[in-house]
Formats: structure tokens, sequence, C-alpha cells
């Protein structure tokens, strides 16, 4: 019977290598558990704005924005196929949520591979999954979830090739595709060329061992050569020759970034439109250090903070290469970043890869915290019995307590960001065949997915445009004959602006009163916000009036206004208004054409507060501080009166 006692005795228990076993079941546990968290999450189909673009380009492969992101059209194509659920647009964010979940599960590995122990590991894994940044990410469809994989995994593979686990052919392998999907991969670069030299200084003298690794790097970068296939696809296609008001098919259509055509294929791939931008200003982003912080801040719960920077010089004490790998990285997009939010303007997204960072140097601290806290109070918790048991529990309950802190703050965040009816609703509108809608990018995407993947309407032409790109479309459409509709943003969210009115037919309360010598009010029409309830039923509090004026210029109109709409009370109480230059953003009244019937459109919201009664509606116009006064002599006409009523108690 072996004697225990003895010194020489082996471990009780499994030992290193079985311990090491279970990392890769842990991993597998943690990625399922993120991809639970993240479900729940997820808007449930087509998104705005460059997710929505996602969502359409990878079901038909088409050429998206710089740098093209190859690699997620050709994965988001593949998962559209697969029988996963869902429509396809809900696919491709399902592709994110895995590829995001997956992420956290290769930092649990990495970070065990700095021989960090299990539960501050799994700790810092599930903190950075759960990151409201990162986990927005994984909740709609976004190109940032496959390149927190692909820097994670890179970082990985790098650790383990310092420790002769990987050949380097394989990290190469792994970061060229990072490069064949997103820009952000390209500042690994000085970080990755600094540590490869550092474990291995006379590597470059061996190029039998580089040279195949250069190969791999490269190798996925042939992937990009789908963005001028798939555009030159599309190019061929009859009905796509040509162009519409000015702009190509192919681009008003939506399979072809405008960027592929603005500097060509390598100007699209090499991201040249922002890198200019970026490398043009002399800025170096300082000024937005401090947004920086407050973004950064929102990400995990404060205790994690002192933890991380003490997690630093652990590190550095510990796995001193490693450390300048992780440190190099962080400081390089942190310049980067800091700059793009400077110079372009960007929401943060680009601080991404320094939430990963953070969780490996917590997961260090918290390792040297529990070990040294243990190992210094061994000794005096002896005689205490089972002091030392509980003074673990109570390490590992707050290490274990931070993620489930961070995962209950951001759940309602998340869930509260979530878009389930995004305004799809505009194509079921009777448009006339071959019209164009314009309208800024996170509005226009979810109708190109509707048309181009659902198959409504797929004779419109719809396209981006920002309001004075608008008007321009708008006035070349007027040369043209072709129907022509503005898509607006509104607090109640998109409005369709015919521009100009083609069936005066249309107007629900016509009219017929001169504003001045060249100007008629022909009419208005008044809806509710609320879709779902009629036009002609009760006003709550807090309701939104939309309310359409229509004009028609009987001559050229000499200057502008500004209309004002007021909505009075008792005693002609003014308890709500709105004051706007007629169709501002798109076409002013000194630019009106004689003869159109224009449309003119106004949110004016209800206060919450206000009382049950009856309020009057009155309009007029006004130039610098000087109400004008009507052809009929009045400075304001009645327009309609509303019924207010309290909303009932469920």
């Amino acid at each position: 019977m072996p004697d225990l006692h003895r010194r020489d005795a082996g471990p009780i228990g499994p030992g290193p290598a079985v311990l090491a076993q279970r990392d890769p079941l842990i991993a597998l546990a943690i990625l399922i558990a993120c991809l639970a968290l993240y479900l729940p999450t997820m808007s449930p189909s087509v998104i705005a704005a460059d997710g929505g673009e996602l969502q359409m380009l990878a079901t038909v492969l088409g050429v998206s924005h710089p740098t093209g992101h190859p690699v997620l059209m050709l994965l988001g194509w593949l998962f559209v196929h697969l029988p996963l659920g869902g429509d396809p647009a809900f696919r491709v964010t399902l592709l994110g949520a895995i590829v995001l979940a997956a992420a956290a599960a290769i930092l649990y590995l990495l970070i065990r591979e700095l021989k960090i122990g299990r539960i501050p590991a799994l700790a810092a894994a599930l903190l950075a999954a759960s990151a409201s940044r990162l986990w927005m990410h994984a909740a709609a469809a976004e190109v940032y979830p496959l390149a927190s994989f692909l820097i994670v995994l890179g970082l990985w593979l790098l650790v383990r090739w310092a420790a002769g686990k990987t050949p380097l052919w394989v990290v190469m392998l792994a970061l060229g595709f990072g490069l064949a999907h997103h820009i952000s991969m390209r500042l690994l670069g000085p970080a990755v060329l600094v540590f490869i030299l550092a474990v291995e200084p006379r590597l470059v003298l061996q190029p039998r061992r580089w040279l195949p690794a250069l190969i791999c790097l490269l190798l996925p970068l042939a992937l990009y050569a789908y963005v001028p296939l798939r555009a030159a696809y599309f190019e061929s296609l009859p009905e796509l020759a040509g162009e519409i008001l000015g702009v190509r098919k192919t681009i008003a259509a939506g399979f072809v970034s405008p960027h592929y055509y603005a500097n060509g294929p390598l100007g699209l791939i090499l991201a040249l439109d922002y890198s200019q931008a970026f490398f043009g200003s002399r800025s170096f982003g300082l000024s937005t250090l401090g947004q920086y912080v407050e973004i950064a801040r929102g990400q995990f719960p404060l205790l994690v903070v002192p933890i991380a920077l003490f997690g630093i010089g652990v590190l550095i004490r510990r796995q001193g290469k490693v450390s300048l790998l992780l440190l190099l990285t962080y400081f390089v997009v942190i310049a980067a970043a800091l700059k793009y939010l400077a110079d372009i303007g960007e929401d943060g997204d680009h601080f991404a890869p320094t939430y990963w960072l953070t969780a490996i140097w917590f997961a260090a601290g918290a390792d040297a915290v529990r070990r040294r806290l243990s190992t210094t109070s061994s000794a005096r918790l002896a005689r205490a019995g089972r002091g030392r048991f509980w003074l673990d529990v109570a390490l590992t309950a707050v290490i274990a307590g931070l993620p489930l802190v961070n995962i209950a703050s951001h759940y309602p965040q998340i869930v509260g960001q979530r878009q389930v009816n995004v305004d799809r609703h505009i194509l079921d509108q009777p448009f006339p065949q071959g019209a164009v809608l314009a309208g800024e990018w996170r509005l226009i995407t979810p109708l190109r997915y509707r048309q181009r993947v659902e198959g409504v309407r797929p004779d419109l032409w719809i396209m981006h445009a920002d309001p004075a790109g608008v008007s321009v479309l708008m006035q070349r459409a007027l040369a043209a004959g072709t129907p022509f509709y503005a898509v607006r943003p509104t607090p109640a969210g998109a409005r369709l602006l015919p521009l100009p009115m083609r069936d005066e037919r249309a107007i629900s309360h016509p009219a017929d009163l001169r504003l001045g010598p060249a100007v008629r009010w022909r009419g208005y029409d008044l809806l509710q916000a609320d879709a779902a309830r009629s036009a002609t039923a009760a006003w709550r509090p807090g309701g939104m009036l939309l309310l359409t004026l229509y004009w028609q210029a009987d001559a050229a109109v000499e200057r502008d206004w500004t209309t004002f709409i007021h909505v009075l009370g008792e005693g002609d109480r003014k308890v709500a208004q709105v004051d706007r230059v007629p169709l501002a953003e798109y076409y002013r009244p000194s630019a009106w054409q004689p003869g159109l019937l224009l449309a003119d459109q106004y949110e004016i919201v209800l206060p919450a507060d206000l009382q049950p009664g009856r309020y009057r509606l009155i309009f007029g116009w006004y130039s610098a501080a000087e109400r004008l006064r009507w052809a009929d002599g009045r400075d304001a006409q009645p327009l309609t009166e509303i019924v207010v009523e309290t909303v009932a108690a469920r």
C-alpha cells in the first residue's frame, strides 16, 4: 500500500495533463453559455445601417463597403443556406453571435496558456463576452465579431507558437484570414513582428522557416479576388447596365458599394477612402481620449480596472515577451482608434480589441491576488481549521461574481437596443413602376434587403443619399420625369415624402388658400404616429401628430419663409408647436418650380401630461421676426381640432 505521507509520493487526484485536457471542454461550455446568452438578445430579422447591408449582400454575394469583407460574405452565404431557422437576415446575425462566443472560448484557452488559473480565466472570458460593446456586436449583424474572433485566435496561436506547440505557418494562416476580413487586423502587424523577433531573433536568417509562413500569411488574401469577380458579375446583368438618375444601376440596386467605383477594386480593398482621411489629418486623436474612457467605463464593473492594471505588472514579470505583444497591440489599437474617432467620427467600435486585452490582464491580476492571499494567509489560517477554505471561497465568489454583475447590468441595455420592428412597411405603398427612393443609409438598407432578398418590388431603385444628395437626385428626377420619393428619418420612424406629389386627389383635406402672390396652400393630411390606431381615433397625451401640408407655387418664389404650427388649448394656451422652413432639407421655397404640388411633412409631439379636452391646430408663416399675413388678411389659419383622451389604466 503506498505511503501517502512520503514527500516523494505522487499527487492525489488528476495530474496536470489530465487537468489540461479539461480546458477544451470548458472552452466548449463557454461557447455554449455565451451563445445561450446572446440568442435572446439578437435582432430577429433585418436591421438598419451597415448590418442590413451585410445581411442583404451576404445573401446575394454582393460587394460591401471597404474592405469588401470577402470572408464574412462567404461565411454569411454559407450560413444563409444552412437549416438554422429564422430568415436569411437572422442567420447572418447568428454567424456573428457564434464567432463572438467562439472568441470568448478561445480567450479562455489563451489565458490558460499563460499559466493562469482556471477560475480567473473563466471569469475573464465571460467578462469579455458580456462587455456591452462586444455584446451589441453579437446581437446585430456586424463585421466586428469575426474580427474579434480572428484577433483572439491569432494571439492564442502566437502564444502557443512561442511555447513550441503550434507551427508558425498555422499562426500566419490565421492572421492572413484576418487580413482578408477587416482593416483592424493590420494594426496587429507591428506587435506580431516584434514578438516573433523577440522569441526567435535569428529567424530572419532562416528563410526555409519564415518563407512558408509568409506564403501562408499572403495566401488568404487571394480571397479578395471575390470583390472584382462579383462586381463584374453584377455589371454583366442586362437589367443593371447603364445608369438611373446619373447613378450606376449596380450601385442603385445595392449590389456593389459606391466605394468600388470611387477608387477602384484595390482602393476598396485597401479602404483608401478611410485611409486618406485617416493619414491626411494631423490630429493625433487626443481630444477623444475622454470619450474612450467614458466608453471603456461602460464595458466592465469598476473593480475590473484596478485588477487589470495590477495584472499588467504581474504578466510583465511572468511572461515578458507575451506582455510586449499585448501592450504593443493595445497601444497601437488605442492610437489608431482615437485618431479614427476624431477624424472619421465613428462611435468607438474600433476600441473592441482593447476589451479582450483588458480581460486577459484582469485574469492575470485576479489569479495573482488569489494566489498571494492564499499563500500569505495559509500559515495564519492553519489554526483556524477551514479558514483557508473559506478565504478561497470568498475570493472565488468575488472573481466569479463580476461576470454575473456585468451580465445583469448589460442585459437590459442590449435588449433595449434590439432591433425588432425595423421600418419595412414603406415598400407596401403603391409606387409607380420604376420609381426611385432615396434616403439615409440606416433607412434604406432594410428596404434593399426586403427588395433583393424577399423579392418585394424589384422594379424600384432604392438609393443611399444624404439630404443634399436627395436634392440633387430629385432635380434629376424632375428633368427625367421619373417618380421620386425621399425616405425621411423622423421620431415616428421613416416617412415617405413624394417629391413632387403626382395626384392631388390623394390629399385627404383639400383646400385652396393663397399664401401670397406666388404660393397657394392646397390642403393637409393628419395621421396618428401609431399605425395600429385609426387616424380618426381620439388622441392621447404623449402621442405624435403626423401632419402634411401641401403647397403649390404659381410663380417663382422670391424668398424662403418659416411655417409655424401651434396646438392651442383652452384660452388659446399654446401646448405644442413646430417651426420649420418648408422642405428645407431637400427643396426650399425659393427653389420651387412653378406648377409642382409639394408635400411638406411635420411631426408634432403632444406633452405627456396634456389634459383631456379639445385642442385647435393653427398654422401660418413668418420671415425673420415678422409674422406674415395671408392673402385674406389673417396672420394664421385654422387647421383642425383634435380630441385628447386619457390613457385607460390596465
